[in-house]
This record gives C-alpha cells, sequence and structure tokens, in this order.
C-alpha cells in the first residue's frame, strides 16, 4: 500500500516537474508572453483528477518554486496558485463533469484574471497602476485563449498518463 502511494505521487510530481521545465526552458522568448503555464494546467488537472492526493499545499509549493525561476515578486504564484486550485476544489464537482470545452472556457477567465494579477507594479505602486494598458490587455487575452486552447491536448495526455500508471 505505501509503495503504491510513493510510486502514484511519483508519477504525479514528476509530471509537475517536467511542466516547470517545459515552461522555464521550451519556449522562445518571442512567445513568452502569450505560452501556456504548463504547470498551473497540470496542476489544475491532478487537483481535478486526484483532489485528495492533490491540494493546496502542491499549488503553493509549485508556485513558490515558479517564482524563484521567473523571477517575480517571490509568493505572487504560489498565492495565484492556490487561489486557482481552490476554486477548482471548490467547484469540483461541477468543473469534472462539464464538458472539456466549457472548462476551457471557465479556464480562460481563470487565467485571464492569473495574467491581470502580474499587471500590477509591486515594486513602484508610487506611480499608479496601469492595468487598461491595451497591449497588455491584448497580451493577457492571448494568455488566457492559448491557455484554455491548450487545456484539451493536456486533459487527455494527463488522463491516459493517469489511467496507466496510477494505480488507486
Amino acid at each position: 500500500m505505501q509503495n503504491k502511494n510513493f510510486k502514484n505521487r511519483l508519477w504525479i510530481y514528476s509530471s509537475l516537474v517536467f511542466a516547470i521545465i517545459l515552461d522555464t526552458y521550451l519556449f522562445p522568448e518571442v512567445v513568452m508572453q502569450w505560452k501556456p503555464l504548463l504547470v498551473l494546467l497540470t496542476l489544475i488537472y491532478w487537483n481535478m483528477a486526484l483532489p485528495d492526493k492533490v491540494g493546496i499545499f502542491e499549488a503553493l509549493l509549485f508556485g513558490l518554486i515558479m517564482d524563484l525561476l521567473n523571477g517575480s515578486v517571490f509568493g505572487l504564484h504560489g498565492l495565484l496558485f492556490v487561489l486557482i486550485t481552490y476554486i477548482c476544489q471548490r467547484f469540483f464537482y461541477q468543473f469534472r463533469v462539464s464538458p472539456i470545452w466549457q472548462q476551457s472556457v471557465i479556464l480562460f477567465f481563470l487565467f485571464f484574471v492569473f495574467k491581470m494579477a502580474f499587471a500590477f507594479d509591486f515594486y513602484d505602486v508610487t506611480l499608479g497602476i496601469y492595468v487598461s494598458d491595451s497591449f497588455y490587455l491584448l497580451n493577457a487575452f492571448g494568455f488566457a485563449l492559448v491557455s484554455s486552447i491548450f487545456w484539451t491536448p493536456l486533459f487527455y495526455l494527463l488522463r491516459e498518463l493517469r489511467r496507466r500508471k496510477i494505480k488507486l
């Protein structure tokens, strides 16, 4: 029993680490603004598929790792990952039974809010906050759109991994 649980966690954490590697090193600089956040998508999948094994702690842990790798304000990714994970756990039953296209639409809005949180300048708050910058809004929209499109293939890929490798 303990060995099976360890192997299951190893597969889950390996997929999350692989997503971090892809997020950090795979995409060229040109598409960095619009690239999907594979770590968060993978975290959402595991949270939805196995909510008793992946939750708030993993969201905080991998969010802090993303903060360290991206050089963003320490804790911002962690806080946003925890918030999105909480929303997914809170509405787990409604989200899980929704069709895949409807899940993508929900994720579009979550990822748009996620990207808009980075519009605030946490280093120089005296000059004001310009969330209405049209270029940033376009980037946030593109990021949310690409992330929601990536949800479908990632969902089926991780579901296949779960069915083949994770034994409950």
